[in-house]
């Protein structure tokens, strides 16, 4: 069935839709795959200004499934403590997050491919100083050697960023032979005026390089300005590096890197599992009944029971329904069909276009395509959680619900600097209250009134 239908659509859109304009336009995922293509065995790595994640999910998801894309580095995620990074997972990746808090926007996070080994390094203190960034850095291991990752994002141009990004690269990359850092440093540094200078000599005193890069952010009616940067430790070491228009999410250019170091090998999740549904219940319940009880009946134990009756069981298991291994193949996003990707394309396109010719006329069309673009994409989520829920299995559906973020959070586990001796004393004591507080508790229930409740 298809998942939106055009004769319901507004006058508007198919005004927008007319022109016939969008078709010879390669959408971002097809571009990122033709660069990737030919060096699937280095690091790749992708940086872009995403201007709110949640928002822009739905154009994440469509632009983002090329398997040789391994760290997805992120400026203004617009991420939100209160927000479960479930919601925000794009699927065989890892989230790393540092959500800005006490105002709006900013926030910067890493997606990592989640069989890559990783530990959080540094983290901007949140929310941010008045003379500093904010930025996340990884400690990547490879199975040779460990490289230094790290987005950073500073938020105005008014900010001198510059002593404490100094202070953190001077502490971090001493320590790893591969250092890679992208983000957007909200500093062009095609002028040459004091804050380029700057910036260019705290990387230069870190034995940084700074990779050559056009115009980064093309805003309507403005100047373009480079503002979105790589910065390397291993100029060899840079296969490939570039940009590439990615209108859908903001008017930064989307920056990516093919570096010279072989990451781990995905490995496919297999499990071991058992098809009931194949057994033949007559020769189960002929093999049940031919079953030798006696053993179980005469023993004294409990447990030797217990242990009896399992291996019987488990037994007739093996025969009529055998554990076989199972490569887990998951579909990340089944909403997500081969039309809506063409209208999120087509919304993109329509965005670049207002771009180059900012007018009234392509502001109108780019409007009544996104909003479509939105109401489809609701629309199939919806369609999507609602027949995953209904007549469901409790487990599978509340299986289905963790995945978008619903039900309890996992457990946060104890802090390793934490003092073993001081927590078992804590638990192993027994408690003091203080005698006038014991007392008035016990005044204060002893004057509530029993309630009457019939039996």
């Amino acid at each position: 069935m298809s998942v939106f239908n055009y004769s319901s659509d507004s006058e508007e859109y198919l005004s927008a839709c007319s022109d016939g304009s969008f078709v010879s336009v390669p959408s971002l995922a097809d571009t990122l795959s033709f660069q990737f293509s030919d060096v699937p065995r280095n690091f790749n790595v992708v940086h872009f200004n995403a201007q709110s994640i949640p928002a822009h999910f739905p154009d994440m998801l469509a632009s983002f499934d090329c398997t040789h894309i391994h760290a997805i580095l992120v400026s203004e995620s617009w991420l939100k403590p209160c927000l479960s990074s479930t919601t925000s997972s794009l699927p065989g990746f890892r989230l790393i997050r540092n959500d800005r808090t006490a105002r709006g926007g900013g926030g910067v996070a890493i997606y990592l491919r989640s069989h890559i080994r990783h530990s959080i390094v540094s983290v901007s203190p949140q929310p941010p100083l008045p003379d500093a960034g904010e930025h996340l850095f990884l400690e990547v291991e490879f199975s040779l050697n460990k490289l230094l990752l790290g987005v950073y994002y500073c938020p105005s141009l008014r900010i001198d960023f510059f002593s404490s990004l100094e202070i953190i690269l001077e502490n971090l990359t001493p320590s790893y032979s591969q250092t890679i850092i992208m983000g957007d440093f909200n500093t062009c540094i095609l002028k040459n005026d004091r804050r380029s200078s700057t910036l260019l000599n705290t990387i230069q005193s870190c034995n940084l390089s700074l990779l050559p890069l056009s115009a980064t952010h093309h805003s309507p009616n403005c100047t373009p300005s480079l503002l979105d940067l790589i910065f390397v430790s291993s100029l060899e070491r840079v296969a490939k590096h570039g940009q590439c228009s990615a209108d859908a999410f903001s008017c930064h250019d989307l920056l990516f890197l093919s570096y010279c170091v072989r990451p781990p090998k995905a490995q496919p999740k297999i499990l071991m599992q058992r098809n009931f549904r194949g057994m033949n219940l007559d020769n189960l319940r002929k093999d049940a009944g031919s079953i030798d009880w006696g053993s179980l009946f005469r023993a004294d134990c409990v447990d030797s029971k217990v242990d009896i009756f399992n291996n019987h069981v488990i037994n007739l298991f093996d025969k009529h329904a055998p554990a076989r291994p199972v490569k887990i193949k998951n579909v990340p996003t089944p909403w997500l069909t081969t039309e809506i990707k063409e209208l999120l394309s087509k919304k993109a396109s329509a965005k670049s276009r207002y771009n180059r010719r900012p007018n009234e006329l392509n502001w109108q069309k780019y409007v009544a395509i996104r909003i479509h673009c939105s109401k489809v994409c609701r629309y199939a989520q919806r369609r999507h959680i609602h027949n995953s829920v209904e007549n469901g299995n409790p487990a599978k559906v509340w299986k289905f619900l963790k995945t978008l973020g619903v039900g309890k959070p996992q457990q946060i586990s104890i802090p390793k600097t934490i003092d073993i001796n001081s927590l078992n004393n804590h638990f192993s004591s027994p408690s003091f209250f203080d005698s006038s507080i014991k007392g008035n508790t016990i005044k204060h229930l002893s004057t509530i009134k029993t309630p009457d409740i019939p039996i």
